[in-house]
């Protein structure tokens, strides 16, 4: 499980980095050979609350939006 205020604080300085130093960083972060999978991408957002302002949004669709989709 991840720190979410540790997390934060990561993305605030990275973001913070010169263009040339986040490419540089991004590079070394592509060589680890322990790529995380989507759904430990997932959980990492989640546990960030990544997506917490989302539940201020208002619902935009619904299933009754748009056409049917029929499976082939």
């Amino acid at each position: 499980m991840t720190n979410p205020q540790l997390t934060r604080n990561l993305l605030e300085v990275i973001r913070s980095l010169p263009d040339a130093d986040r490419r540089w960083l991004l590079e070394q972060l592509g060589q680890d050979s322990g790529e995380l999978s989507d759904h430990e991408l997932a959980e990492m957002a989640l546990a960030g609350q990544a997506f917490d302002d989302l539940a201020q949004e208002p619902d935009l669709y619904s299933f009754t939006d748009g056409e049917t989709i029929v499976a082939a």
